[in-house]
């Protein structure tokens, strides 16, 4: 269904986002990407191939023939390279914090913070990942209702006790907003119940649990453990969190559907935050972010049974 509009809402349990498209209506919808797909095929069809060197081959060559000129070029076209890769990167760690704000402000009762580590060095995401499912499983199937987002982190690459350097790096280790946790929360009970899970359920080293206390976004409070180890090498092509498939989704309204909410449940909040920016593709946009007060029934109003999800 193609879809023209110039004005967006994303919920995300009480937390809302709002943009204004002041200079062009968005097109959405399927038709166009997949026009986009057919033209893209046929041009490649169509362009005769031409025979390119890859960029081992070309500073090989000018290694040996020692051009100056060559050399100057092949430096500029590494440092331009260099740099469309770290943009891409900041777009991608930008793009996967925005999603998980989203789903912890659409997931309030995940009110327990879970650290996990490991008691034996672990610096390879492959092998963490492996325990860290067996973990998901066990828990799972104990308990049917245990719902969670976790996100990993890097321990430091040296040793605090010593100092020295670790060749391969710090281990691994998994932060997790979930609805499981102690119900005597006294100092003496946490502790206790921390070293029952951790022989019983986790099986690989140390917990931590602390229940989240009222905070407003919780979703960017959490994002603050995705910072610079998201550029860690060892990150380069993995996933940046893990989440259980039952959580609710942010919604997505648009054009007179989004209008119709924010009349009725948003437009009497003062914004939290307000920016505007521009892209070639988006034009200038308006953006405000809201936090509803929490009797507000945003997600029991009626006539929203058919809004979109976003993934």
């Amino acid at each position: 269904m193609i879809e023209l509009y110039d004005f967006k809402l994303i919920i995300s349990g009480k937390e809302i986002e709002v943009y204004k498209y002041k200079e062009k209506k968005i097109l959405r919808g399927y038709e166009r990407r997949k026009r986009k797909a057919v033209e893209e095929a046929e041009a490649e069809r169509t362009e005769p191939e031409k025979e390119q060197l890859t960029a081992e081959e070309w500073a090989e060559i000018v290694e040996e023939w020692g051009c100056e000129e060559e050399k100057e070029k092949l430096h500029r076209e590494q440092a331009k390279q260099r740099e469309e890769q770290t943009q891409k990167t900041k777009f991608s760690i930008c793009r996967t914090r925005t999603n998980i704000r989203r789903l912890v402000n659409a997931n309030p009762h995940l009110n327990q913070f879970l650290t996990l580590t490991f008691n034996f060095s672990v610096p390879t995401l492959e092998k963490a990942n492996r325990l860290f499912h067996l973990f998901i499983m066990r828990m799972t199937k104990a308990f049917p209702g245990f719902q969670y987002i976790c996100v990993n982190e890097f321990q430091g690459d040296r040793n605090f006790r010593t100092g020295e350097l670790k060749p391969e790096g710090g281990s691994v280790h998994y932060h997790l907003l979930c609805n499981f946790g102690p119900k005597d929360t006294s100092k003496e009970a946490v502790f206790a119940w921390e070293r029952k899970f951790a022989v019983k359920w986790w099986r690989n080293g140390f917990v931590k649990i602390v229940p989240v206390q009222q905070v407003t976004n919780l979703g960017a409070y959490f994002c603050k453990y995705l910072s610079k180890d998201m550029f860690d090498k060892r990150m380069f092509g993995k996933k940046k969190f893990f989440c259980s498939r039952s959580l609710q989704r942010p919604i997505e309204l648009t054009g007179d559907k989004a209008l119709r909410f924010f009349e009725k449940f948003v437009k009497s909040t003062q914004p939290v935050f307000e920016k505007t920016f521009s892209s070639e593709y988006t034009g200038e946009v308006n953006y405000a972010a809201y936090s509803l007060q929490e009797d507000t029934p945003v997600m029991e109003t009626g006539g929203y049974a058919d809004q979109e999800r976003t993934s």
